[in-house]
């Protein structure tokens, strides 16, 4: 199926290079990537500098792609010079698939995720990725989805297609020489297991996290094989190096894992790299960070995928051990129904607002009224000349949808006008969500 509509593609697509869209699945043929689906695969490696994969590995990439329900589109050139690569594989890639997101109180409501873009360097600057977007992106709202998701390589290429930045997580380095100790004792119900039990026990503990945290996403199978060890994603191999912990709580059920490897010169200045953390309880982040300080001949516990506002300094007796050395965006969205993405998530602040969305592309533009009651909200889409309280970009509501940015500093940045004195501080208010929003994944 084409999922490039012509009328898209007239205006903005290089008129001298005819190319050729096409959207389809994933598919086997005796056991091997067909030979569509490899051509693909080869395009989204390369345009992530990733090195060709075993023919083992590959087909392993493919079944998660088929397990994730990834629809991939693939745009061909017409031609292709002696000796350049074949015209059989795609000059720019897109792929979309389904996976439910919490937008608080446990609410999962289907997310329409965004992947694996690419464009080749010979095919920029000729309007492929914007003919690809704006046709998906028409194509999610005629389907129903409230709002769209990606995570970013580039951070400066989205926010033009109405993408704002939703979660944030942190890289931590923890210092764990002798005089490591926490605030408060953890329990002791933590065991080491096998990494390769993570590959029935993680999906399930993480299912648990996911009603816990708003901001959080499915995962995709990916996230499972590395921390059992069964992917190493630098080199695609089993990583035979990796260790596993597991919490229990109080009824025996594992409630949180811990994922890592150590590395280092020596076992004297040892460092351990975090894979995987997830704790369902806060009984479980703590013990698990124990175990961690309790790691024999290790100095330094890294994670690259800690929440941005975590408990973590207030657990140690010295908060100065557990160092930020990164911050990065995380999940983006890009709200489609405006209506329908704010009645889907909780409002315990009660209260009304009247926002005046900004929509470039037209998909969620209008002016809207959020009547909240303390545990929902009934939101209309109202005339433009009532008066409005906020004015904001698509982009920066889909940063504030989830409570994770602060519309008063948007406003003091100006990328939100406050018609309405105190307005943004009613907005701080209402948007606010139990906790921090957090996805520790991106796709």
């Amino acid at each position: 199926m084409n999922r490039i509509t012509p009328d898209l593609l007239s205006d903005s697509v290089d008129p001298v290079t005819e190319y050729r869209f096409e959207t389809f699945s994933p598919a086997l043929t005796d056991g091997a990537p067909d030979r569509r689906t490899d051509h693909y695969m080869q395009a989204v490696i390369a345009g992530f500098h990733g090195k060709r994969p075993t023919d083992e590995r590959l087909v392993h990439r493919v079944e998660n792609a088929i397990t994730d329900g990834r629809k991939l589109t693939a745009v061909y050139a017409d031609r292709a010079p002696s000796h350049a690569l074949s015209a059989e594989i795609p000059v720019a890639t897109f792929a979309h698939f389904e996976k439910r997101m919490n937008v608080g109180g446990g609410r999962l409501v289907p997310a329409h995720l965004i992947t694996w873009i690419t464009v080749r360097p010979t095919h920029r600057r000729r309007g492929l990725l914007r003919s690809l977007m704006t046709s998906d992106l028409t194509q999610a709202k005629a389907d129903g989805y409230p709002f769209a998701a990606l995570t970013a390589t580039e951070g400066g290429i989205y926010t033009r297609f109405g993408f704002g930045t939703a979660t944030w997580f942190t890289e931590v380095e923890v210092d764990t020489s002798p005089g490591f100790a926490l605030a408060s004792e953890a329990d002791r119900r933590v065991e080491m297991c096998p990494a390769s039990a993570l590959e029935e026990l993680a999906p399930a503990i993480y299912a648990r996290f996911l009603q816990a945290s708003p901001g959080a996403m499915e995962r995709q199978q990916l996230y499972t094989d590395v921390a059992a060890g069964s992917v190493d994603p630098r080199t695609d191999d089993e990583d035979r190096s990796v260790r596993a912990a597991l919490h229990y709580d109080e009824s025996g059920e594992p409630d949180g894992y811990v994922s890592y490897r150590f590395h280092g010169e020596t076992y004297y200045t040892g460092t351990v790299e975090l894979l995987d953390f997830v704790a369902v309880s806060d009984a479980a982040y703590s013990a698990l960070w124990a175990f961690l300080g309790a790691v024999d001949l290790v100095n330094t516990v890294k994670f690259g995928y800690a929440a941005q506002n975590s408990p973590l300094p207030w657990l140690l007796t010295d908060p100065r051990r557990a160092k930020t050395v990164g911050q990065h965006d995380g999940v983006w969205l890009r709200m489609l129904d405006v209506v329908a993405a704010l009645e889907a998530r909780p409002w315990e602040v009660p209260g009304e607002l009247v926002i005046k969305v900004i929509d470039p592309m037209h998909l969620a533009e209008g002016t809207y009224r959020i009547t909240a009651d303390g545990t929902d909200a009934e939101v209309e889409r109202v005339s433009a000349s009532v008066p409005v309280d906020l004015e904001l970009g698509v982009s920066e509501l889909g940063s504030i949808y989830l409570g994770g940015a602060d519309p008063v500093i948007l406003a003091r940045a100006g990328r939100i006008i406050q018609h309405t004195e105190g307005a943004a501080l009613r907005a701080r208010s209402m948007f606010a969500l139990e906790r921090a929003p957090y996805s520790p994944n991106d796709f």
